[in-house]
């Protein structure tokens, strides 16, 4: 029988489902519409809100927050001489960019829910397997 004579048509792609930096970028924003933050006060806004000690890893949540501040969805300014203390405040084109994201993102995350429970599902079919 030839290669992919009945290939099954992909229509997303796993790494696309829902990309951590729009998760990222989706609390971040959300916390912003509350009013002006620190860094570290996010920071722990998104661990508390994943739970289970879940959090963002400093260098990439900062990246991600100079992205965000790069495509003028944030600003920020620092709290006196101390270099630690960034405020960050959301801008418009943020607002605009969180509205964007909260059409798409609960589709995606459904579908990603989706996939996982059947990888899960896929799993626990090892859990009888004895390997050598």
């Amino acid at each position: 029988m030839p290669r992919n004579e009945n290939p099954i048509e992909k229509t997303e792609s796993l790494g696309h489902l829902v990309k951590v930096q729009r998760v990222i970028d989706f609390m971040v924003l959300s916390d912003l519409i509350n009013g002006q933050r620190y860094h570290s006060e996010m920071e722990q806004f998104i661990t508390q809100t994943l739970g289970n000690g879940v959090g963002v890893n400093d260098a990439y949540f900062s990246k991600r927050l100079q992205v965000l501040y790069e495509n003028g969805h944030v600003t920020r300014h620092w709290d006196g001489d101390n270099r630690y203390n960034r405020f960050y405040r959301i801008t418009d084109a943020g607002i605009e960019y969180f509205k964007l994201m909260l059409r798409e993102l609960p589709g995606r995350v459904s579908l990603a829910k989706q996939v996982y429970d059947r990888f899960d599902a896929y799993l626990d079919k090892f859990g009888h397997v004895h390997l050598k």
